[in-house]
């Protein structure tokens, strides 16, 4: 099982590049360009794709213009598989299963219901294009310092009612989902979505 959900923000073009080529992906992460190999290292397509392909004269995917140089930003929140019931929980203010922006975290816990885009066939990888990204800001946006501590303690109450986080675990809670804010806001902002890889 993967140990942690890295997020990072990205393009909407590179977003049906890694879609459509999800081998290319951890190149991407690192800010490489994709060997030859790495291209011809894709599924083969069906035959009627193939047709289609030839018959409209449809070049082979080429690399976006503005692929990473160099390893990609990752903008949180700290995530792992033991915590990711938590942050669903804080971000929605709920346990239940949600639609929207709001399913960001749901991708680990139901595969099959959740409104994001599922990258590669080993559900690895899933994304948001852009304009979820307005929603996802406002859901954020609610996440004052004393919202997020109160959902972390009721969350706690029914999951762990004799745990009591010391102040420096609200402090990295609230601080963690300040930066990630932040940084949807910015993303938001600069017409970008959100790709989240198990790693």
């Amino acid at each position: 099982m993967a140990l942690c959900l890295n997020v990072l923000s990205l393009p909407d073009e590179h977003i049906q590049f890694l879609k459509q080529q999800p081998q290319t992906l951890q190149d991407y992460l690192l800010g490489q360009v994709p060997t030859e190999q790495m291209f011809t290292a894709a599924k083969p397509q069906p035959l009627l794709v193939q047709l289609v392909r030839f018959l409209t004269g449809a070049k082979k995917p080429s690399l976006p213009l503005d692929w990473p140089s160099i390893e990609v930003e990752m903008i949180g929140p700290n995530v792992n598989h033991r915590n990711v019931d938590l942050y669903h929980f804080i971000l929605n203010n709920t346990e239940e299963r949600v639609k929207g922006a709001g399913s960001l975290f749901q991708t680990w816990l139901d595969i099959n219901n959740h409104d994001a885009i599922k990258m590669d066939a080993d559900n690895e990888s899933f994304a948001f294009r852009s304009q979820t990204l307005v929603e996802l800001a406002d859901l954020l946006k609610k996440l004052d310092e004393q919202t997020v501590k109160d959902r972390f303690n009721a969350w706690l109450l029914e999951h762990n009612p004799d745990y009591f986080p010391n102040e420096d675990e609200y402090l990295e809670m609230i601080q963690g989902w300040q930066r990630f804010s932040a940084k949807v806001s910015e993303a938001k902002g600069n017409g970008l979505g959100l790709l989240w890889v198990s790693q």
